[in-house]
């Protein structure tokens, strides 16, 4: 181990000591790992913190929950605890395991390591530092990948030359943080990367393994840069052919209204490719009326969520303003003026076009246009 080159912020210092303390007690080797110590290097927040221990977890699990409150749950498979602290901190606790790729793209076999195998089984060498947090030596760096080098210098570097055959996740990981931080692949790891995309290493994940990446990229404070690079690498084929960014959706404020924009901007191939992503339900149908909506360019039948206004007002940022109001006119409104079967179905339709073009103000105006359409 090196000296302190990390600051940890005073707010998590006190966790970090109590929890270290406790772990020394029981004579097992405590660390804060990955992308905090990163974050913590480079000044910048987080609340999702990563501690490994060459030990078992469970008893420092629920050191936490007596100390601080909160809730834990348990990834039996890897030993993981997922810790939620009353305080709005998440810990994920983990012992240290090395892995092994059994096939391409499978999940890892692992088992009970030490410190520097834990940190070879993560996906780049900026996420692979670690930080004692035991008081004897809090803070102390070790660093046998040289992350700390790799921050310094901009750069996003695999820790073996199988990483991306291995887990070709890593693929859009790696453009992940090269656009958040504005680091460049370094030339050994683009060479493996472009190899990797020309042998379409992607095509070996499952539909929900890339989804759950396309949705973290969607979720980044700014995602125009990852974009960007998905496209520059050729990645965003593998999301879903002809996927691309839209400037529209640089006033997008979360993660669910990109994707709203981007299943709408896709045009007829927006349900398939939303189908694709195999979201949860509530969101899927929520974004799948926006995008009936938008295809079929007329006014609601039925009130929309806030969401899915905000979707549609970024594809068409000219709509009349009462366009997104459910439709004036109901299909009482047209039985009563005569209309029958699926002539009322006709009128509605066309009495929410007009209602999305502007050219009618309330259901009276509408009536008076459908006066002229077949009614039986």
């Amino acid at each position: 181990m090196s000296k302190n080159v990390v600051s940890v912020p005073k707010k998590h210092k006190e966790i970090l000591l109590t929890i270290g303390a406790y772990a020394q007690k029981l004579g097992t080797r405590a660390w804060l790992v990955g992308g905090a110590v990163r974050d913590f290097y480079l000044k910048k927040e987080t609340l999702d913190i990563d501690l490994t221990f060459e030990g078992n977890v469970e008893p420092l699990a629920n050191l936490c929950l007596r100390h601080w409150g909160g809730t834990k749950r348990k990834f039996t498979q890897f030993g993981t605890y997922r810790v939620e602290l009353d305080n709005g901190l998440k810990l994920d606790l983990v012992r240290a395991r090395k892995e092994e790729y059994p096939q391409p793209a499978a999940l890892p076999v692992v088992a009970p390591s030490v410190i520097k195998d834990d940190l070879f089984r993560r996906d780049f060498t900026v996420n692979a530092w670690a930080i004692s947090i035991w008081p004897q030596d809090f803070a102390a760096s070790f660093d046998p990948f040289h992350a700390q080098a790799d921050i310094d210098a901009g750069l996003v570097r695999i820790l073996h030359e199988k990483s991306f055959l291995d887990d070709p996740t890593r693929l859009f990981r790696a453009l992940r943080f090269a656009g958040r931080f504005g680091w460049k692949l370094a030339p050994d790891t683009e060479s493996l990367f472009k190899t990797a995309v020309k042998e379409q290493y992607p095509l070996l994940l499952t539909r929900e393994r890339v989804s759950r990446e396309f949705v973290k990229i969607l979720e980044e404070k700014n995602p125009e840069p990852v974009f960007k690079l998905l496209e520059k690498y050729g990645l965003l084929d593998f999301v879903y052919p002809g996927l691309k960014w839209a400037d529209c959706l640089r006033q997008a404020p979360t993660m669910a209204v990109r994707l709203g924009v981007l299943v709408c901007l896709m045009g007829k191939n927006g349900d398939v490719f939303l189908k694709s992503l195999r979201l949860p339900k509530e969101l899927a149908q929520e974004l799948h009326i926006a995008w009936t909506v938008a295809e079929n360019q007329y006014s609601p039948l039925t009130a929309l969520t806030e969401l899915q206004k905000t979707v549609l007002r970024l594809v068409y940022p000219a709509l009349p303003a009462l366009a997104l109001e459910p439709c004036f006119v109901r299909g009482s409104n047209l039985k009563a003026c005569g209309f029958c079967g699926s002539k009322i179905s006709a009128a509605l339709e066309y009495c929410a076009q007009l209602q999305w073009q502007g050219k009618v103000a309330n259901a009276q105006d509408a009536l008076a246009r459908v006066e002229h359409l077949p009614k039986k």
